[in-house]
């Protein structure tokens, strides 16, 4: 979806404070899935296999409510979807921590899911729409990094007093606190005369190619990361060893914003994005070599090129989608991409020998990711940009 109409209009900075803290933190269920995966397996004595069951359905709920915002963007109330979503998301973790088997844990992790998909499909959507919200979208990336090392330090500290349910124990506080920061989203329709183009006539190839590449990558960025713990164990790191390398790769990419809005003020074009998929192939190629130094190297490089690829794609979307719904499309395309890759993976490949076809399928997605690239690149309009 794409709009050449610029309906941008001003925002208080609670107002943008609100649009962006929330789904930054709803984020930690993606970019923290390595502990809410952990979480899963330690509470209710499962493997990894049956686990990705509640982390699929968790992640599927969010890419939903994501991609379905960027349609219902302007149809309904957005105040009270995002507190709605706060609601969800509160009652997902609840009901995770009272769930007295799997199956209902399911249950629960999609709640929160279909929550999580809310506060971020309809966050970082009025971002978009908000003036000054292109440079917010580059910090949006980095906030949830801090928020995410945050839950990697805090939880293992909390693991000892509150056992395997730490980490829901977490997010449900969070959200908790949050709460009446969601009832300061705008309702849009009561602050600018402008309408929102239909969905079905701003459809353009940039952001379908757009949504494209970020699906790409997330397919293999968030299907390697899913299994940085057990690629750690091989490496030969145990669970604080793991915990370590993702604390200080989140600490490192809390810097992505300088680089990101940098990069966007000098090109606002897709060539940054290639750059980061090729450099992500290698890093693909690398993680699953069962060598604590190139595990540590490689965690620390993909945490930050992944980072700033959500990073620059917000902030492209914005400036070709004043709308908001490229950038909620996008962001939902994200968590889409970790409900296929895992499902792709445990149908087609064995990792009884090590995680060497793993390592592999990365390395292809990222370089699908030139395909979707080159055509924005050579459908780049030439009309005046949409804001300064």
């Amino acid at each position: 979806m794409s709009s050449n109409i610029d309906i941008h209009f001003a925002a208080s900075p609670l107002q943008k404070a609100s649009a962006l803290f929330i789904p930054c933190f709803a984020y930690v269920a993606i970019l923290g899935i390595p502990i809410t995966f952990t979480g899963i397996i330690e509470t209710f004595g499962i493997d990894p296999a049956q686990a990705t069951i509640a982390s699929t359905a968790e992640i599927a709920c969010i890419a939903f409510a994501s991609i379905c915002m960027s349609f219902v963007l302007g149809l309904m109330n957005r105040k009270t979807l995002y507190v709605l979503g706060i609601l969800m998301a509160f009652a997902g973790q609840v009901g995770t921590l009272v769930s007295g088997d799997f199956s209902q844990a399911v249950v629960y992790r999609g709640l929160a899911g279909l929550g999580e998909g809310l506060c971020i499909g309809l966050g970082f959507a009025s971002l978009a729409q908000f003036k000054g919200g292109t440079k917010l979208l580059g910090y949006s990336s980095a906030i949830s990094a801090g928020v995410t090392l945050s839950a990697f330090m805090l939880v293992p500290a909390l693991h000892e007093v509150l056992g395997n349910k730490a980490v829901f124990w977490a997010l449900a506080i969070g959200y908790a606190v949050l709460l009446p920061l969601a009832f300061a989203l705008p309702n849009v329709a009561k602050i600018q005369h402008i309408e929102l183009p239909k969905p079905s006539s701003s459809i353009g190839l940039r952001s379908i190619s757009l949504f494209a590449l970020c699906l790409l990558s997330s397919i293999g960025a968030n299907t390697l990361w899913l299994y940085f713990e057990q690629v750690g164990q091989q490496a030969g790191l145990d669970f604080a060893g793991v915990g370590m390398v993702g604390s200080v790769g989140m600490f490192c990419s809390m810097f992505v914003p300088f680089l990101a809005n940098k990069a966007f003020a000098k090109f606002k074009n897709a060539l940054p994005l290639v750059a980061t998929c090729l450099l992500m192939a290698i890093t693909s190629y690398l993680y699953v070599k069962p060598h604590l130094y190139i595990y540590w190297s490689v965690g620390l490089s993909m945490t930050f090129l992944y980072v700033f690829l959500l990073a620059y794609a917000r902030m492209y979307s914005s400036e070709i989608d004043s709308t908001g719904r490229t950038t909620a499309a996008a962001s939902g395309a994200d968590s889409l991409g970790m409900v296929i890759g895992p499902m792709v993976v445990a149908v087609t490949l064995q990792f009884e020998n090590g995680y060497g076809q793993l390592g592999d399928f990365g390395v292809l997605m990222q370089l699908l990711c030139i395909v979707p690239a080159a055509v924005i690149l050579a459908k780049k309009t030439r009309a005046a940009p949409l804001h300064p």
